[in-house]
């Protein structure tokens, strides 16, 4: 997991239409299993982030991994 993690955390994250969303800060696995749930991201200052459908705490959303569309150059997220 942690080649994985180093790959992904600081990766540019971008909307359905290639808009900026943010930048991956970490990643939340399920301790007992090590499945992989959410993608945290640092939103870009432009974003409401009281408009989105996640959760956020100091900057950081709590996107699910059922949200991410691929993995790419950028972080494509379904919405």
């Amino acid at each position: 997991m942690a080649s994985f993690s180093s790959e992904i955390i600081g990766r540019d994250v971008v909307d359905l239409e290639g808009a900026m969303f943010g930048v991956v800060t970490d990643l939340r696995l399920t301790p007992t299993t090590g499945v992989l749930t959410h993608v945290l991201v640092q939103h870009t200052p432009e974003i409401d982030p009281e408009r989105l459908p996640w959760s956020t705490r100091n900057g950081i959303v709590e996107v699910p991994v059922s949200e991410v569309d691929r993995i790419a150059n950028f972080v494509h997220l379904r919405r």
